[in-house]
């Protein structure tokens, strides 16, 4: 397996765009902080852009960019949408590889790439200097569990290893887990919207079960607002 990064090649933008429309709900994509930066971080930070390939085919994507972080526990980002905040907004001196996204297509998942990506993150990460990898999880199983608080699911397990195969990648690497991160992104937007972005009708004001969420989304019809708030779980990689 063939690993490029944005830097070499510019055209692969396209690339990483396709890439990225399969896997995300589409409400994802409503977050302001993915709105305003996601396609920025490219420009600023290449050398951070992963791709992988086989063969002729582009079969992943790993983004990440650097950051600061202290390495106290507390003082992490508040989740995905701080640390992009911070990254494009007042990033002082990074020390840290902080870990975006890892996207696989569809016929390749279960072959083993979500491991590749991570050590390559890793690898990265020792290249630009840093000693830690950090990145805020989206547990691949949890949509299945949405009203399950994730300070409970992330203890599941089985056979001694967390039950979520993605956090399980990431212990098996040698990650650990720090601590939930109960607001990493925050959606909200028009009923009528979020009615457009799920498939579903809303008739009442209520918290909703939706596709692909981690929680429910809370609708609130007199103030015409959903708002949806997406729990992430805070993993760090030593790297050395």
């Amino acid at each position: 397996m063939l690993v490029e990064k944005l830097s070499d090649n510019q055209n692969l933008i396209n690339v990483i765009n396709q890439l990225h429309e399969e896997p995300w709900p589409a409400f994802l994509n409503e977050d302001k902080y993915v709105k305003k930066y996601w396609r920025q971080i490219y420009k600023k930070y290449p050398e951070y852009q992963l791709l992988f390939k086989i063969g002729d085919e582009y079969i992943g994507v790993g983004n990440s960019a650097p950051i600061y972080w202290n390495g106290n526990i507390d003082d992490l980002p508040s989740g995905f949408d701080e640390a992009i905040k911070i990254i494009m907004e007042n990033n002082g001196h990074p020390n840290t590889l902080c870990g975006l996204a890892a996207v696989i297509s569809k016929k390749y998942l279960g072959k083993g790439i979500s491991s590749k990506i991570i050590q390559n993150f890793k690898q990265l990460a020792v290249e630009q200097g840093f000693h830690s990898l950090i990145l805020p999880v989206r547990p691949t199983l949890k949509s299945q569990y949405p009203t399950i608080p994730m300070e409970n699911y992330i203890k599941w397990e089985r056979g001694n290893l967390p039950f979520d195969p993605w956090l399980r990648v990431h212990i098996k690497l040698g990650g650990k887990i720090l601590k939930v991160a109960n607001q990493s992104m925050i959606i909200t937007g028009p009923v009528a919207e979020w009615q457009d972005w799920t498939g579903m009708y809303f008739g009442e004001s209520n918290k909703y079960i939706i596709p692909d969420a981690l929680n429910p989304v809370n609708i609130d019809l007199e103030k015409n607002i959903g708002e949806y708030i997406e729990p992430n779980v805070w993993v760090l990689h030593k790297c050395e």
